[in-house]
């Protein structure tokens, strides 16, 4: 291969990949602008401090290559808006689970790095068990984020200490200035902690007055709150005529198994695609066997059947070009995509 040649196909990798992760990111990015539009910032700050920072997290993951993790943190980032924002209307936060790292990994990986995963992980649970999601929300959200993202990379067969050093260093710093500020309330009582408000003496009532009359209004209802739809940016593809599941691709499965499994009430539909070479009908059929082997794969992980849709759309619908080999991989792909979300 010719010089020039070489280049342009390490561009049009390079392309491929930009175009594949900055995607996910952009997406990510505006669901947290949304989530701030109805003000989850201030009346859901633990969701919404959890969800910047997983698109934070995304971000970092791009920017060292890792196409899987950054797809997985937005993924997360955008699941973690939608909570936002319903929390912000209704009013209520609730705490959301934490990942685990499995033995069997942590024997592997933590030799060759001195990070004290459980040393955090106790501080988040004295945090989580002692109101601290009332007393550090932001805090709070910020270190289980960055705890969760830690897990992510030493669950890898080789991790990069670099970024295992970079997690742990931020989930450590924020979990502690979150601890700092409860123990404060602790201290002093403060209401974040006590749940009840200090006794103030009561100011003398003003001379009695005959109101006057105010016609009385209905009452009026509050609004439904409902969700819109929202698409999953997760895309897993495959190789050439084939459609089983590269295991490479097992961790944006996973992730999307967490979301379904976190927003109960939701579908999905699953979408199957093929490039261009090859007879229509045929492409057509493999693009419905690769839906269905996702569909198998999410069902095994304990999602109902009932809950989920596929379809083959074939040769059609292409993201990129099919002149070279690259474009050509990136169009043989499924795409999930939410689409009802129902109140209970």
């Amino acid at each position: 291969m010719r010089k020039g040649s070489f280049v342009l196909v390490l561009l049009a990798f390079g392309l491929s990949f930009a175009f594949r992760v900055t995607q996910g990111i952009d997406e990510a990015q505006r669901a947290v602008v949304k989530a701030f539009q109805v003000g989850a910032r201030d009346k859901a700050p633990y969701l919404y401090s959890k969800t910047k920072s997983y698109k934070e997290i995304s971000t970092i993951l791009a920017s060292e290559a890792d196409d899987v993790g950054s797809k997985v943190f937005a993924i997360r980032t955008m699941n973690y808006a939608s909570k936002a924002i319903s929390a912000a209307f209704v009013g209520v936060e609730d705490l959301t689970p934490l990942d685990t790292l499995r033995k069997k990994e942590t024997e592997g990986t933590m030799s060759f790095t001195p990070v004290d995963l459980d040393e955090i992980r106790n501080r988040i649970e004295f945090l989580r068990n002692n109101r601290g999601m009332n007393c550090s929300p932001k805090e709070l959200g910020r270190a289980e984020a960055f705890y969760d993202a830690l897990v992510y990379e030493l669950s890898k067969e080789t991790p990069n200490s670099a970024l295992v050093l970079r997690f742990y260093n931020e989930a450590s710093t924020v979990s502690r200035i979150a601890e700092s500020k409860l123990k404060v309330a602790i201290e002093n009582e403060l209401e974040c902690y006590t749940g009840r408000k200090k006794v103030v003496a009561p100011p003398p009532p003003p001379p009695e007055e005959k109101p006057p009359e105010v016609a009385v209004k209905p009452e009026e209802k509050k609004p439904k709150i409902v969700e819109e739809p929202l698409k999953i940016t997760a895309r897993i593809h495959f190789d050439f005529d084939k459609y089983n599941i590269k295991r490479e691709y097992i961790p944006i499965l996973n992730e999307v198994v967490k979301t379904l499994k976190e927003n109960p009430f939701t579908k999905v539909r699953i979408e199957g695609f093929t490039d261009i070479i090859g007879p229509k009908d045929y492409n057509v059929r493999l693009a419905y066997r690769r839906a269905m082997s996702v569909k198998k794969y999410l069902v095994k992980k304990g999602i109902p059947e009932d809950r989920i849709e596929i379809v083959g759309f074939g040769k059609e619908r292409f993201i990129a070009t099919n002149e070279t080999s690259i474009g050509r991989l990136t169009n043989r792909r499924v795409e999930f995509i939410v689409i009802r979300v129902q109140e209970e």
